[in-house]
């Protein structure tokens, strides 16, 4: 059941707070992704290795796992508009520090700053889709929100050789920063005229149709698939200059496939909507293991396998994240969000692990080694998502 917002027609309130809903999820996710897009520069200017990189960009997803409940709990104490408004505020705030780091230190205190934001936007932007769309359109909802993640690679691979390369990667950091912080004050703005509707409790996960059993085989999942797409999306370009790529070759490589999983998110989701009864969780691992496939091919040394592999990695083996939630809220739809909120804690804390030990492992054993490790857990993350499946036809209520 869904309040709509007094005084508003609804077709407005779809079309705007959809569109303000997918807008913060991007911008809130856009600072781990200049980073990981600018890597080359920004690891030359403040001279920190591979392993450090894996760090600093695991601090974002440790800091947004970390604080996905509580932040989940000020959001509903403001109201997703404001919530919207203070996550821009924070995400357009940590790329303007960003860009004044001197240090890999003050680097990762920025990317943490930003880790709060997007823990913030995401409950938030929920919210607003939530009492905005219409439940036949959820799933290509879904799929809209989650291509926030390829989106904000795309701007940071258009960044390397638009910015970056020309004016120096501070300016990339610097100018999407006050674009955020702008964003926010006409948030802000706007949102002194009224408020935002709220989803009405329905339940709790005690009462869901689906066992909670199940929610943790799919948290697992998430873990494992979040980890090895999000180290892609963190080492492409680093990893495709080590191949023999020119840095601007690299960039514009990272934001054609970014272009294309944005794509392939929407057209999974546009799917979904139109066959609302077939099981998703085929289509989950089969797009993961895809990727797995992607990633062995990654870890050759032929640039012609390398762009395959890529393709398969990025374009198919990310793509799952839209059916994902999208299944998570069909099968706990007596308290989506309780599960949505426990499914995402996997899905960010594998986010956070998952590039730290692959630049580790990048490090120390070489790209190969990473590239082979992240296609076996890609590859876990496929059968654990069958087995998930398999556990909950068996033990529904």
């Amino acid at each position: 059941m869904v309040i709509p917002e007094q005084g508003i027609d609804p077709a407005v309130a779809d079309r705007s707070s959809a569109a303000r809903g997918v807008v913060i999820a991007v911008t809130a996710v856009l600072p781990v992704f200049l980073l990981s897009a600018m890597a080359v520069q920004v690891k030359e200017d403040l001279v920190f290795g591979t392993a450090a990189l894996g760090g600093i960009v695991a601090t974002f997803f440790l800091t947004s796992a970390a604080g996905s409940v509580l932040m989940g709990q000020v959001v509903e104490w403001l109201g997703a508009g404001r919530g919207v408004a203070m996550a821009a505020t924070l995400s357009g705030s940590a790329m303007a520090t960003a860009a004044l780091s001197q240090s890999w230190m003050q680097l990762a205190f920025a990317l943490a700053l930003a880790g709060v934001a997007n823990a913030m936007a995401q409950p938030a932007s929920n919210m607003l889709l939530s009492v905005s769309i219409p439940v036949r359109r959820l799933g290509i909802a879904f799929g809209i929100k989650q291509s926030c993640v390829p989106a904000a690679a795309l701007l940071g691979g258009l960044a390397v050789p638009a910015v970056a390369l020309v004016f120096g990667w501070r300016w990339a950091f610097g100018l999407a920063g006050v674009a955020t912080v702008g964003y926010a004050g006409w948030l802000w703005l706007r949102h002194t005229e009224r408020g935002v509707a709220r989803r009405v409790r329905t339940g709790t996960l005690a009462d869901s149709e689906a066992p909670l059993s199940s929610l943790l085989f799919l948290t697992v999942a998430g873990f494992l698939g979040a980890a090895s797409a999000t180290s892609l999306g963190a080492f492409l370009v680093d990893s495709s200059v080590s191949t023999g790529f020119a840095p601007s070759t690299a960039g514009w490589l990272y934001a054609l496939l970014s272009w294309c999983t944005i794509g392939s998110r929407i057209a999974l989701g546009w799917g979904v909507d139109r066959a609302p009864s077939r099981s998703r969780f085929g289509i989950i691992a089969l797009l993961l293991g895809v990727g797995s496939t992607g990633y062995v091919l990654l870890a050759g040394d032929n640039p012609a396998l390398f762009v395959v592999g890529a393709v398969l990695g990025f374009v198919v083996g990310w793509a799952w994240t839209g059916v994902f939630h999208y299944t998570i809220v069909t099968w706990y739809r007596r308290a989506p969000a309780a599960a949505t909120g426990f499914v995402q804690t996997g899905l960010s804390l594998g986010a956070g692990v998952g590039p730290f030990c692959f630049g580790i492992v990048a490090e120390h054993q070489g790209y190969s080694a990473a590239w082979l490790s992240a296609g076996v857990v890609s590859f876990l993350a496929a059968m654990t998502t069958l087995g998930a499946r398999k556990h909950l036809r068996g033990r529904r209520r």
